[in-house]
């Protein structure tokens, strides 16, 4: 993947992340969507540092 093709994907992936964050943070869910919304934000979390680390290279 090309710099360029990297960092559009970074882009969306952190956006993605906030509004995940925010969408937790604002409403009440009940426990196992909680849970689900957390899995999601860590796998975005690790996409992100996997992309990150390709771009250092």
């Amino acid at each position: 993947m090309s710099t360029e093709e990297l960092n559009k994907i970074i882009t969306v992936k952190k956006m993605d992340l906030e509004e995940c964050e925010q969408e937790l943070n604002s409403r009440y869910y009940p426990s196992i969507v909680r849970v689900a919304m957390m899995n999601y934000i860590s796998v975005l979390q690790e996409q992100l540092e996997k992309f990150n680390h390709a771009i250092e290279k």
